[in-house]
This record gives C-alpha cells, structure tokens and sequence, in this order.
C-alpha cells in the first residue's frame, strides 16, 4: 500500500493462521453483534398496551356492575305501608252522645224555627212559598255550615247519632239547594224533605233518651 492509500497500515497483509481475526480499532469483535445505545423496546411496549386493555376493560366492568346495581336499588319496591285500622262503627256511646246533644240543641231548634217559618209561608207552589225560598236557602246554607262544624268535633266514635244527624244536615242542605223561586215544586222534592225529616228521628230519639232534649 502506498503512504497515500486511505486504510490504515496492514490493511491487506495476510494474517498469521494462528492470529485471531483483526477488528477495527475500538469496534466490536467478528461476529459479536454490535452495542446498541439502547435496549429493544417492542416486547415492553406490547406489554404495556396489554396492560393498559386488561385494565380498561376491568374498569368498564366495574361501572357496569355499579350501574346494574344502582337501577336494582331504583326498581325496588318501597316498604309498604300496614294498612290504617278503621275506627269501628258503634250504636249508642252514652256519654259521647249526651255531649253532642247539648251542643246541638240551641241548633236544632233554630233548623225548627226556620222550616216552621218556610212552611207556614204558605202552600207548595203558591207565590207566598216562592217568596220564602230565598231567606230559607240563605238561613238552611248558613245553618248547615255551624252545625257540622260542632258534629265534627263530636264525630268520634262513629256512632248511630252522628251517622243520623249527618243525615239530617244533608237532607235539608240538599233540599235547600233545590228549590227555586222561579220553579213549581216536583216530586224529588218532597222525597227530599221528607227523607231529612225521618234522619231528623236519630237525634231526637236519642237525645230524648239521655234527657238532652231541646
């Protein structure tokens, strides 16, 4: 090789048999594989991206079974209620029943005077009747307010006397509310006025009988 040649000193020369293979100065032995700066890093990004599935997946599980369980709880029957026990109807209560005859008394006898005054107007469907109907109507609605108010406050236990005297304030209420000035009288409504007055026998058979009489 001349002084020019661009290979180092010996390039070329034949080697002694018995000499190990010449390598470049500082490079890796023949047949060695060269150092790399940097490991391989296929198998632990594949493992990451596993990793990262299983941990996705258990995940979605997870709020699956959270949400399954949530709409159960939604779906479940609230506890039922036990049923309220009725209070049980009775006949005759003797001294809740005196009670309440006094406090009617002073207005039974003014429902009294008012159909005795609507009734001695005259005749049904004469002019004199019509005339009365509009201080009956007004006097029956106001009556009707006061006296179930003083029921109400009565009305435990149900018993014979509030269930007839109920049917007392209904009856003539009902009746009051129709009959018309304008308009001639008819069969409902003398069924009306003489169904009040047989509920009316309630209260005064049993007041009687407790000497709370009117």
């Amino acid at each position: 090789m001349s002084e020019n040649s661009p290979f180092p000193g010996g390039f070329g020369v034949p080697q002694p048999a018995n000499m190990p293979p010449m390598r470049p100065q500082g490079g890796p032995a023949y047949g060695q594989p060269p150092n790399l700066p940097y490991p391989p890093t296929r198998q632990t990004r594949t493992g990451l991206l596993v990793g990262g599935v299983v941990f996705a997946v258990v995940l979605g599980i997870a709020s699956l079974a959270v949400s399954i369980v949530t709409a159960i709880k939604a779906f479940e029957p609230h506890p039922r209620q036990p049923p309220s026990k009725a209070v049980a109807e009775m006949v005759f209560v003797d001294e809740a029943d005196r009670a309440l005859c006094r406090a009617i008394g002073p207005l039974m006898r003014e429902s009294d005077e008012t159909k005795r005054s609507f009734t001695d107007s005259g005749p049904a469907g004469s002019p004199e009747r019509a005339a009365a109907i509009p201080k009956f109507k007004t006097d029956t609605v106001d009556w009707a307010n006061r006296i179930q108010q003083v029921l109400n406050d009565h009305a435990s236990p149900p018993r014979y006397l509030t269930r007839t005297l109920q049917d007392y304030i209904d009856g003539m209420l009902l009746y009051s509310e129709n009959i018309y000035q304008d308009r001639q009288p008819d069969v409902f409504d003398k069924a009306t006025w003489d169904s009040a007055i047989v509920a009316y026998g309630g209260p005064l058979g049993t007041c009687q009988k407790l000497g709370a009489m009117w």
